[in-house]
């Protein structure tokens, strides 16, 4: 289990995208126990700006691969341009 944050794609049809993942890096003790890891107080600092997250240690958690159907609705209400 991890964190990651990918861009979808504004123009409609099928895209493969890929996200790749991180969590906060477990004291010796949670990596030797294998708890499950440690979770984040507050899940936001997630998708903030890789600067709100440089005092954490982290380490990869791998990579995630999506498929998304992207329909171009009301995307021009929302401030997106395709």
């Amino acid at each position: 289990a991890g964190y990651g944050v990918c861009h979808v794609p504004s123009a409609p049809g099928c895209h493969r995208v890929t996200c790749v993942t991180w969590r906060p890096q477990g004291t010796r003790g949670q990596r030797l126990l294998g708890t499950g890891g440690p979770q984040l107080r507050v899940p936001e600092v997630a998708v903030a700006g890789a600067g709100e997250r440089f005092r954490l240690r982290t380490e990869s958690a791998g990579t995630v691969t999506l498929q998304l159907g992207v329909v171009a609705r009301n995307m021009a209400r929302f401030g997106v341009a395709l």
